[in-house]
This record gives C-alpha cells, structure tokens and sequence, in this order.
C-alpha cells in the first residue's frame, strides 16, 4: 500500500475504532474461542460481493466429494428471524436469508444454519452434529469471537484490498492490515487465460491463488415452458453485488434486451414482481434469466424463467487441488 493509501486509511473514521479492536483481541484482552474441529473461515476485507458463497459451494462439494460432512454457518444477513436456526428447504430467504438458502437448495445433504452469534451457533452445531464436522464460516473474516484454523480472505481482482482504503472514501470494511490473518488470499474475477502472476507487497508471504467465474447450464425456475436458444432475447433479472460480468457472459449467448439490475440483497416487492410480470407480457418472446441467489428471494413469486448457476473456478485443477489442500490438509 502506498503512502497515500496509507494515509487515505488513517484519515476514515474507523481506522482508530478498528486498530484499537484487533489491539484487544490480539493482546488476549478480548477473548477468542477455537475449537477441536477443522473451522474454515471465508471472508474479505470490502464490502459487497468477492465471491464468498461460491467459495463456500466449493469446499462444500469437494468435503462431500472426500465424505465428509461439511456444515456452513452464517449470520443469515437480511432474515427477519433472529437465534439459531437450521435451515430447511421450506424456509424463505426472509427466514434464513438469501444465500443460507441458496447453499441449502443447492447441497440438500450438508448441514446449513444461521446465527448472528457465531460461538454459540458453532456450539450448537457440534452438540448436534459430533460426528467428523467439518465448519465452514460464510462472511466471518471480522468476527474475531472465533479462532478459525484456517482463514481464506476473497479481495476482487479488478479492485483489491490493498488498492482501496476504508469507509466512507473507500469500499474496505477493515484494515488493509487484517490481511496477516489470512493464510491464503484468493483473487476473484480474473479474466479468463489472464490469471493473476507475480508477488504483491502486502500478501509476499502469504499464497495467493487466481480464480474467475464461470457459469453452469441453466435451471428451471417455476416450470418455463421453452429453453431458451442462443440468440433469443432475455430479462436479466438480478440484486447481487456486481452484475456486469454476468450481463457480459450471457450477451456472448443471447441478446439481452433488458437488465433490471437491483441493490444487492434486494428485496423484491410486490411493485417489483408486478413490473417484472409485465415486461414478460409485453415481450412474451422474452426468456427471464436470474441468479441463484435471486431465485432465493422470488420463492413464492410464480414468475417463470431460468435459473444460470455462478460458480468459482481456479485456472486449473492443479491450483485447486492445491488450495484445497491448504485449508483442509486433504487431498
């Protein structure tokens, strides 16, 4: 980091509040708990979206891959619930939040559950599930409550931690010197054949690993009648974090007439959903297309369309076998 970054960072607000919190916590002071299970942390510095959940999806399927039995805890952010709570398939996002239950949908044999006090949730979980757990942490490089074994900090390749400074005058949440914490950093949203090379100053002793995003086949939602072939004409529908580079990969397959493009997180309101039914009137040659994450938040919703899965990919398995290992010691 630059002097100026440097001095961008000490000018925010938070930089003392913060100092001072990792001060008491790293002197003991504030106390942080471990536990005698693998506890994986997946986090990041900034706010909005570095692909922590598909990060989580990716060590939930390689720990089922090994027969293990992975169990995700998360705060649930934008629940209206409050406590522990299991997440079911029958819950809403309104009950578990978006994500839980995106993972959830997707991986119906792991364990996933939500709680805003992570010690208590991952007590709860190893009293109910004693048997090889294996705890993933969704969004919890801040909390320091906990001890994970391994932590794995997300930072987006087009606007890194250590080239932004914190809130208010930039996007990071926390010291760019949390990064000691970590025990690998991984890029996301490099661009295809252009995988991050080369030593960055803040992280030289810490591995750092490339990935990009990649999309699967597309997934019913709400029984639509006709596939939709390349060409056609598509509504993206989306309130995630950073949408341009999905608009981007489905222009390259279709046409999208329309992007209605909502705050991440969104909550889609009756007016919303009747604005959507609409455009689809209108156009009725029109294909919606949405996220997972999305899907989460139109349950109950009735509008029909399609569903294209956002997945994380290293540059190759060599890398990924790679990483996986690191974390998890398996291989």
């Amino acid at each position: 980091m630059g002097i100026k970054k440097t001095y961008l960072t000490w000018l925010s607000p938070f930089s003392w509040v913060l100092a001072l919190r990792h001060f008491l916590y790293d002197r003991g002071i504030f106390t942080s708990w471990s536990f005698d299970v693998p506890v994986i942390c997946v986090g990041n510095l900034a706010v909005g979206g570095t692909g922590k959940t598909p990060m989580t999806e990716f060590l939930v399927e390689r720990l089922l891959e090994k027969g293990r039995n992975p169990i995700v805890l998360s705060r649930g952010y934008g629940r209206k619930t409050r406590g522990f709570r299991y997440v079911t398939l029958s819950d809403t996002a309104s009950d578990v939040g978006d994500e839980p239950l995106q993972i959830k949908r997707r991986f119906c044999r792991a364990v996933v559950a939500v709680c805003e006090d992570r010690v208590r949730g991952v007590r709860r979980l190893l009293a109910d599930h004693p048997q090889d757990p294996w705890i993933i942490l969704d969004d919890a490089f801040q909390h320091r409550r906990i001890r994970a074994e391994k932590n794995i900090l997300m930072t987006d390749c087009s606007r890194p931690f250590w080239k932004d400074t914190l809130l208010p005058l930039g996007r990071l949440r926390d010291l760019p010197s949390a990064v000691r914490r970590a025990d690998c950093v991984v890029l996301t949203r490099c661009k295809p054949k252009m995988p991050f090379s080369g030593i960055i100053k803040p992280v030289a002793d810490i591995p750092v690993f490339s990935t990009m995003m990649s999309y699967g086949d597309l997934i019913p939602l709400n029984d639509p009648e006709i596939m939709p072939e390349k060409g056609s004409s598509v509504l993206l529908l989306t309130g995630i974090a950073y949408a341009s580079p999905l608009r981007d990969y489905l222009q390259t397959q279709y046409k999208v007439e329309c992007h209605l493009e909502f705050s991440d997180h969104h909550r889609f309101t009756a007016k919303d959903l009747s604005r959507i039914k609409q455009l689809l009137g209108k156009h009725p040659n029109w294909h919606l297309i949405t996220t997972a994450k999305d899907d989460a938040r139109l349950t109950g919703s009735g509008i029909a369309g399609w569903v294209i899965p956002l997945r994380i990919s290293f540059f190759s398995e060599e890398s990924a076998a790679g990483f996986f290992h690191l974390v998890t010691g398996l291989r």
